[in-house]
């Protein structure tokens, strides 16, 4: 007999919808899903074939918009989705292996490793969302990040082999390289939006790749590795050894030899999850073997104490301030959990091989026979661990945004908590409170014995002490590391004498401990006398800086930060006493390394919802928003960058995409004016060069930007004050470039240099298109086709924008092809004259010119935009309008040795650092190396802690320049 199904209806669909969570839009995403597919000749039938997938539709669409969306782009993925086997049950980490190695059999590419992946995040969420055990989800995408990492890997490597060698050990045999999945990915226990944590090694240093070296090709390696899968996931290698300053990948010996020397206590608890997910897994149980002592000593409880009370201070440390209904860090949340877990594991895995269990789940299991937790114990963790994920996974599927936090409002946490299966938000709110107080309750049995503070120093509880004696005062503030002692005290009877502080006569015990607690990090700060004379200004606030004192004194941890802030820049010291009121969201919100370069668009919703509030036409007010915003910003990249969590590339992202949306808002602002007194609006493109082009900006960075505009034919006016469009945009121009550069209240925005317009400063301040073009065909120097190469529009009229574009890109990289040898001669006589004119070096006096000096930056840009104006026409690749992609894309097409690229991206990197360093500690742009006494000032904030730090970063200096400038000089010989 046969089963007539009955065609699913649109009616059908809607009706089902109404019992949704979220009825009203679930049926939107429903209306747009059919709309798609009948767009595409699907009809509904062919969408929604039966109910099993009308039913997985509304699902998706009532509880995940952002999976539903996906759908909706390409509604076909339906019905393949409804009809997936493994919808029902886990798929195997070797299937997913599979199908993703078929994905890239053609030729791997970044792309359709991130399509395959966004696939299975497809099925993960249904089976998350429908029938799939919590536990199972968490593990398969633990297994997602695997296969992805297996598939990439492979591929890469073989790629790289191809080109420059296979790595082998002296005696011939193939070399292992293997990728270890730490925190969650190793625990198996990946979330929908985590972090991946990798580590990346390899067996040994005796061989070679070719004519690079194993430590060469495995760097490059996992580079390359990093950047694949950060199209698909979020990567922190962070838990490397050394953190951000240490080698991306390291051998085994290597690391056998740094936990051996240097391993901290953290880093034991780190590799409790360790798991090998790629590459060689013999090579990886090797390792895992011998770091084994390092992890799970088999005396010493009082290391193991030790790392349990460390591990407390991280936690305390990182959830400084968390909100109430942060469910990672907040009270009784999944962190507290895992680290009970952990402890146990450190204090007893030694003598108990059979409690290192890498999981969450598993390890409570171990522990539980072990007798080392109850019944009780293990089952509330367990459930409420589960219980947990299981609300954190609803409130990332609905945007997939890293995030941890109950949503703000009645309706957002009413919504939780239906797709929660609950009647409202008091329902989830409790169920919720019994959860954390029970946690909370036993995590408190775990840490009330590892809570003991160091004890104080002598001298700094010499200074807290009222009776202490002129001669005394002086002798512990020496010992504190301060030079000038007559500052110092001043400091001092400020802080004392200002009510509210830590420091005062009327201060609480708890204040007083946070008093010390600030005193200890002065000692450590890189320049306790600007950190003393800060806390001082800080202190002079009065009631604008209470927050950050109720902040220290509350979470003592934070006392580190705030001093390191204070101590380190002078930039952001000014900054924040501006703004006091920053120190608490600003201290107190964990910081999350991010893996990916901002996003404008989310720095434009954050600015249009600050905006909106704010009268329309009130100019200066909306203005001074900006700066407002732009300054918090700027603060939090501040102090971000000193902490170490930014590398100099994210540094630069980060500060272009706020200078890029800080620009798009004023133009908005300066715009709407103009517009409504002509009744019409101007076609402008506004163009960025130099470091905003190019997406490098530094702290310090103005912005090059020239305007074109596209005349309109056949042009009139029936307004009593017409205006031709030429007027119109020099208009709009002017006032966009006093909206970025007029003192307000919250300071300005940036200086704008809009010299590189065609003409330079004789010509006129817009171009139309048709003039642009012409200028460029007819009469631009190279100069000015070098400045192009950067040259990107960043704001102004989206249609036009793209003509501009395409423009650039033409006069940059079009027209006749140079003379490689004229060229060559032509661009180092300028830039022999920028050394001469700017640079005015005198080595022998100790003065060195970062930018314009001798192997300074602009040896580097020149030297790479020489290449790019010479073979870029004939190479796509070669048009990467940033340094250090251009670098890579230079030895990918074999202008430049492997040799020759790492020095220049070496010195590169080097030297953006320490320009961003200079701007952030003497709040003023630099470009020369300050003297000797300020020189080791400087290398002390740049993280030298050996004796004379200062010769140290001079010798590095040194070093890299010369390298640059000697392979700069092969290339463009007249320079010299």
């Amino acid at each position: 007999m046969t089963t007539v199904t009955t065609p699913i209806t649109l009616l059908h669909l809607r009706s089902l919808a109404l019992k949704s969570p979220d009825p009203a839009g679930a049926g939107a995403i429903i209306e747009r899903f059919v709309e798609a597919g009948v767009a595409r000749g699907i009809a509904l039938p062919a969408l929604v074939p039966d109910e099993d997938a009308a039913t997985l539709l509304v699902l998706l669409a009532g509880q995940s918009p952002a999976l539903a969306r996906r759908l909706v782009q390409d509604p076909s993925r339906l019905a393949r989705l409804a009809g997936d086997a493994w919808l029902a049950r886990e798929k195997p980490e070797s299937v997913m292996r599979e199908e993703l190695a078929a994905l890239v059999a053609g030729g791997f590419t970044d792309e359709a490793l991130r399509e395959g992946v966004q696939d299975e995040m497809l099925r993960l969420g249904a089976r998350e969302l429908g029938h799939g055990r919590p536990e199972e989800v968490l593990r398969e995408l633990a297994h997602l990040a695997g296969a992805a990492l297996d598939v990439a890997l492979e591929a890469l490597a073989a790629e790289l082999e191809a080109r420059h060698g296979v790595p082998r050990r002296e005696d011939g045999a193939r070399v292992g390289f293997v990728v270890f999945g730490m925190g969650k990915l190793g625990g198996e226990e990946l979330n929908f939006s985590s972090d991946i944590d990798l580590i990346y090694a390899y067996e040994t240093d005796a061989g070679a790749a070719g004519e690079a070296s194993l430590h060469e090709h495995f760097a490059r390696l996992a580079e390359r590795l990093t950047r694949a899968l950060g199209e698909c996931f979020r990567v922190d290698l962070r838990l490397r050894p050394e953190g951000t300053r240490g080698t991306l990948v390291n051998s085994l010996p290597a690391l056998e030899r740094y936990y051996e020397s240097f391993g901290r206590a953290w880093e034991r608890q780190a590799w409790i999850k360790a798991r090998p997910v790629a590459g060689d897994r013999a090579l990886g149980e090797e390792i895992l073997r011998t770091l084994a002592p390092f992890v799970w000593p088999r005396s010493g409880s009082a290391r193991s104490v030790d790392a349990v009370r460390e591990m407390v201070n991280l936690l305390d440390e990182a959830r400084a301030g968390a909100v109430a209904g942060d469910l990672k860090l907040g009270r009784g949340g999944i962190r507290e959990i895992e680290f009970f877990v952990q402890a146990l594991q450190l204090i007893h895995g030694g003598r108990q091989p059979a409690l290192r269990a890498r999981g969450t789940l598993a390890a409570l299991e171990k522990l539980l026979f072990a007798g080392l937790v109850s019944e009780h114990e293990h089952r509330t963790l367990g459930d409420a661990y589960l219980f947990l994920r299981r609300v954190e996974h609803r409130l990332q599927l609905d945007e997939l945004l890293q995030t941890h936090a109950l949503p703000e409002g009645e309706v957002a946490r009413s919504l939780l908590a239906r797709r929660l299966g609950l009647p409202d938000a008091p329902a989830l709110e409790r169920l919720l409170d019994t959860w954390r107080d029970a946690v909370s309750a036993l995590f408190a049995t775990l840490t009330g014995g590892v809570r003991e503070h160091a004890p104080l120093p002598q001298h700094v509880r010499a200074l807290l002490d009222r009776e202490t004696s002129n001669t005394e005062e002086r002798r512990a503030l020496t010992a504190l590391g301060v030079r000038d002692l007559e500052m110092a005290h001043e400091s001092l009877v400020a802080l004392r004498r200002r009510p509210r502080t830590p420091f005062s006569l009327s201060a609480s015990e708890a204040e007083s401990e946070a008093a010390a607690a600030l005193l200890v990090e002065v000692e450590h700060s890189p320049d306790p006398d600007l950190a003393l004379a800060r806390l001082a200004d800080l202190a002079a606030r009065g009631v604008a800086a209470a927050g950050a004192w109720r902040l220290v004194t509350a979470h003592r941890p934070v006392a580190r930060l705030l001093v390191s802030l204070l101590g380190t820049s002078d930039f952001l010291a000014r900054l924040l006493l501006t703004r006091p009121d920053l120190v608490e969201p600003l201290l107190a919100t964990p910081r999350v390394r991010p893996t990916r370069a901002p996003d404008r668009a989310e720095h434009a919703a954050t600015l249009a919802a600050r905006l909106l509030p704010l009268p329309a036409d009130d100019e200066e007010l909306r203005l001074d928003e900006i700066r407002r915003w732009r300054n918090e910003e700027l603060l939090r990249v501040g102090l971000a960058d000193i902490a170490g969590e930014l590398d100099v590339e994210h540094v630069s992202a980060e500060l272009s995409a706020l200078a890029e949306a800080s620009l798009a808002a004023v133009l908005e602002v300066v715009r709407a004016p103009l517009a409504r007194r002509y009744g019409r609006d101007i076609r402008l493109a506004v163009v960025a060069l130099g470091k905003l082009g190019a997406r490098e900006m530094s702290y310090s960075s103005d912005l090059d930007l020239l305007f074109v505009f596209e005349e309109e034919k056949d042009f009139v006016s029936d307004r009593h004050d017409p205006i031709d469009p030429f007027e119109h945009a020099s208009r709009l121009a002017q006032r966009l470039l006093r909206g970025l550069g007029a003192y307000l209240r919250e300071g300005r925005l940036y200086e704008v240099d809009a010299r590189l317009r065609p003409s330079g400063r004789m010509g006129a301040l817009v171009s139309s298109l048709e003039g642009f073009r012409r200028y460029h065909e007819n009469d631009a120097a190279l100069w000015e086709r070098q400045a192009l190469l950067k040259a990107r529009t960043v704001a102004g009229d989206g249609a036009l924008a793209t003509t501009v574009d395409a423009l650039l890109a033409q006069v940059a990289f079009g027209g006749a092809p140079l003379d490689a040898r004229a060229a060559a001669g032509e661009i180092a006589r300028l830039r022999a004259r920028m050394e001469k004119e700017l640079a005015h070096e005198a080595p022998e006096r100790g003065h060195y010119h970062i930018k314009a000096g001798r192997g300074g930056i602009v040896d580097i840009e020149f030297l790479v935009q020489y290449l790019q104006l010479v073979h870029g026409p004939r190479a796509p690749l070669l048009r990467a309008r940033a340094t250090r992609p251009a670098l890579d894309a230079l030895r990918l097409a074999g202008l430049l040795s492997d040799e020759d690229h790492a020095q220049l991206a070496a010195a590169y990197t080097f030297l953006r650092r320490l320009e961003n360093r200079m701007r952030i500690v003497y709040d003023r742009p630099l470009a020369e190396l300050p003297g000797a006494a300020e020189l080791d000032k400087l290398a002390r904030r740049m993280g030298w802690r050996e004796a004379d730090p200062g010769a140290h970063l001079l010798a590095e200096y040194r070093a890299h320049t010369e390298a640059v400038r000697a392979i700069h000089a092969r290339f463009l010989p007249a320079a010299e």
